[in-house]
């Protein structure tokens, strides 16, 4: 089979994969609620979390990371002789079918979940530097969205600087993905990005 046809396939593939809404079905078992009707309305962890409890938050976080990884795993290991990025694009539609999913009226995630675990498998180094910025900066903030968004940024700017100085082995391909998964990611915060200018953006409380 043609190369591209096999990129397509593994393309349509991951936005179907990527469109399954861990966050609107486990809100639905738990407390039989509309998620998307709730709090942000977002399907995310952190609006689970607020609306259903720590439990099935942390259950959708990692079902949302899971998803955007096996299919990767197993995408990675078929060559394509005349492409060398169908993971990447791949990756790319996973985090499509999460903040758009076609099962869910397109009503989805902001893309962070399933935009890290794609970046283990692809360069290790920088999703190991997104997730470390990302912990301290919500450490210190208590702001799940500054945390995402300066996780996101620092990935893309550790690649870039990765690859201009030769680091780790790495190439620019994979900026392929994270290039337009960063830009997904940082518009479906616009909301957010408004709240923390005008100092009302929600806060997670510790002790509770």
């Amino acid at each position: 089979m043609n190369d591209y046809y096999l990129l397509l396939i593994f393309s349509a593939s991951c936005y179907l994969i990527g469109s399954i809404s861990f966050g609107t079905i486990i809100s639905k078992l738990v407390k039989n609620i509309d998620i998307t009707t709730k709090g942000s309305g977002n399907t995310g962890a952190t609006n689970v979390l607020r609306s259903v409890g720590i439990k099935s938050a942390l259950l959708v976080l990692f079902l949302d990371m899971i998803k955007s990884i096996i299919p990767l795993l197993l995408i990675d290991k078929i060559q394509l002789n005349s492409i060398n990025y169908a993971t990447q694009i791949s990756a790319l539609f996973l985090i499509l079918g999460h903040c758009y999913p076609l099962y869910h009226n397109f009503k989805g995630g902001k893309g962070v979940a399933p935009g890290v675990g794609p970046l283990f498998i692809l360069f290790f180094p920088s999703a190991l530097l997104a997730l470390i910025i990302f912990v301290i900066s919500i450490f210190f903030t208590r702001m799940v969205s500054i945390g995402s968004i300066a996780g996101c940024l620092v990935a893309l700017i550790s690649m870039i600087l990765f690859n201009l100085f030769g680091l780790f082995d790495h190439t620019w391909v994979d900026m392929v993905y994270l290039t337009p998964a960063v830009l997904i990611i940082l518009f479906k915060h616009n909301q957010n990005l408004k709240r923390i200018y005008s100092g009302t953006e929600n806060k997670l409380s510790f002790k509770k």
